[in-house]
């Protein structure tokens, strides 16, 4: 069907365009816009810039150019409605569909009128935290550490202490009650058949989305005896706590530019960091972190850093909040607040600089969890400190790489002072019993059919695959090495083995391997998780990796028959076969590298 240009525009400026680039391009800020390397031609200089004030993008070696639409059609290989109904559905606009364009085109108009509904209320809010009626409430902020700069930046508010203030004010404006129950602002009283406002004498924090329009409130309240000490917006058409950050529109610049974004759990923490200059800063808003959550953050940087509060709460929202992150492909590290204090109370007391410290020294998240397994299982034998590692096992399974898997074990046994590869015999003896990992991560053993001594372990089949995929980079480049480097021994599964024969030979072309079922789950996991500069890299390391594994078991092999030997008295076969090992074992020190 034809979209309105209405809908169109509406799409083009609820995205960013950085965003969505940066997630194909590495673009690195230079004046108003941003630039990098051009990826619809091969370039060593960047040439390619994109216009956040213009929402278009240029390339000035290969002449390319258009608005984000056109990007995603051309990255993508998409056709217009396809690319317009990606960046709608990522903006949360509802596109109309010919089957139920009515519907659409009414809940459309009701979003409409919820942002307007919500521009209302944050003005009201902040209008009366200006007002002699809301003294105490500045009060109350100027001696959390905030300046009324803060609060004009952020637009923070105060909602009366009365029943119906917005509601009121509200319905002056020409909004109707059904509106604002809608919006959350206010509550439906049943019993009573009576409407009341939601927020009542609190601070009132505005919820925006990526492009700076409110979606929901958070209140934290001026009197104890006035309900919990924060309250959020219910979910509505517009807030969705799962899928929101607060603070991420101020953030965003930011945590390109550093880098790493830092997640805390409040308002006034994630205030009180913006306030001393870390503006990298977003805040969960009463919620563990959610796989949406994940996908956001990596639209602007590779790296989390938790700042949590340091009780028993905050170290289980932190457990909580890691799964997420990691299968969206980020880094985590956890900040650690000296003496249990939280962001906002340490930053009373310190200075700026000692926070950077804090953030620089931040350990990686395995690294932070041992530490705080280390302390609770002080003075424990060692064999309770083995079966505490178990908590580590559910985690660990779910790693997307075995080389992930030893690099977090030997940050474990390290920071719990274990000798080396004792946490990597527990997670390989849970897999033997079936330990569960994450779906569609690559190859297993029921998708590629054969008998046991072929088909070999799923982190081995996924290996295999994973290389086959990467054969088909830069349309087959690397099939003449491969050819010459490997021999098809190094393939396990008899499928793999002879696939990679007939792709050397030239029997089979290369495109080919793009529609072989068994291979799917590297190709999709590849395209989604590695980037394209990183791909070769990827294939030489696999590719050692497999001739290591050839070789090893050709040792062990060796092994017995030298055994075997010594046990007959057949002593110059064994001092022959001895020879052979070690010529093995030089041959396993040493890296396979491209010709």
């Amino acid at each position: 069907m034809k979209y309105s240009d209405e809908i169109i525009q509406r799409v083009k400026d609820a995205t960013d365009i950085v965003s969505v680039i940066g997630e194909h391009v590495p673009l690195k800020k230079a004046g108003s816009s941003y630039k990098g390397l051009c990826p619809f031609h091969s370039e060593k200089s960047p040439s390619f810039m994109v216009s956040p004030s213009r929402n278009s993008f240029h390339c000035f070696g290969c002449g390319k150019g258009g608005n984000v639409i056109t990007f995603v059609m051309e990255v993508e290989k998409l056709t217009f409605p396809e690319a317009l109904r990606l960046l709608a559905e990522k903006s949360g606009i509802v596109l109309p569909h010919p089957e139920s364009r009515e519907g659409d085109q009414e809940q459309e108009r009701q979003r409409d009128r919820l942002f307007e509904l919500n521009e209302f209320a944050g003005k009201f809010f902040h209008e009366r935290l200006l007002s002699a009626e809301g003294q105490a409430a500045r009060e109350y902020f100027k001696a959390r550490g905030f300046t009324k700069e803060d609060a004009l930046k952020f637009q923070v508010g105060f909602a009366p202490a009365g029943w119906d203030a917005l509601k009121n004010a509200s319905q002056k404006a020409g909004f109707k009650q059904e509106e604002m129950v809608l919006a959350g602002l206010i509550v439906h009283n049943e019993e009573k058949n009576s409407f009341y406002d939601k927020f009542r004498n609190r601070l009132i924090f505005p919820v925006k989305n990526n492009y700076d329009k409110i979606i929901g409130f958070g209140g934290r309240t001026l009197s104890d005896e006035s309900g919990p000490k924060y309250l959020n917006s219910p979910e509505t058409l517009l807030f969705k706590k799962g899928e929101n950050l607060y603070l991420l529109e101020a953030a965003r610049e930011a945590v390109r530019q550093k880098g790493f974004v830092v997640v805390v759990e409040g308002y006034f923490d994630a205030l009180a960091l913006h306030h001393h200059g870390f503006e990298n800063t977003v805040a969960t808003l009463g919620t563990a972190m959610t796989s949406q959550h994940g996908r956001i953050l990596k639209r602007y940087t590779q790296e989390v850093v938790f700042s949590y509060d340091a009780d028993a709460a905050g170290q289980a929202a932190v457990l909580r909040g890691f799964e997420p992150l990691f299968q969206a492909g980020l880094n985590v590290r956890v900040l650690v607040m000296p003496e249990g204090k939280d962001p906002d109370e340490y930053l009373q007391k310190h200075p700026a600089g000692e926070m950077t410290a804090l953030m620089e020294k931040a350990p990686d998240f395995f690294r932070w969890w041992a530490a705080a397994l280390k302390k609770k299982t002080q003075g424990a034998p060692v064999e309770e400190r083995l079966r505490a590692l178990q908590e580590f096992v559910p985690v660990l399974l779910q790693m997307p790489s075995e080389t992930s898997v030893q690099a977090a074990c030997a940050a474990i046994e390290s920071e719990l002072g274990l000798d080396n590869r004792d946490m990597l015999t527990i997670v390989n003896t849970e897999r033997k019993k079936g330990g569960k990992r994450l779906p569609a991560q690559g190859i297993t053993e029921e998708k590629v059919q054969g008998t046991k001594k072929d088909t070999g372990t799923a982190d081995g089949l996924q290996m295999e695959a994973d290389f086959l995929a990467l054969l088909t980079e830069e349309n087959g480049d690397f099939i003449p090495w491969a050819k010459d480097e490997l021999m098809p021994e190094v393939f396990e599964n008899e499928n793999f083995r002879r696939l990679f024969e007939q792709v050397c030979s030239g029997e089979t072309p290369v495109g080919d391997l793009n529609r072989v079922p068994e291979l799917e789950a590297s190709f999709l996991r590849i395209e989604a998780r590695i980037e394209k500069r990183m791909r070769e890299a990827m294939l030489f390391d696999l590719a050692a990796a497999l001739e290591k594994r050839c070789l090893k078991q050709r040792m062990a092999e060796l092994k017995s028959r030298q055994s075997d030997a010594e046990k007959a008295g057949e002593m110059e076969r064994a001092l022959e076969l001895a020879q052979e090992m070690i010529m093995l074992k030089r041959q396993y020190s040493q890296e396979v590298e491209p010709k």
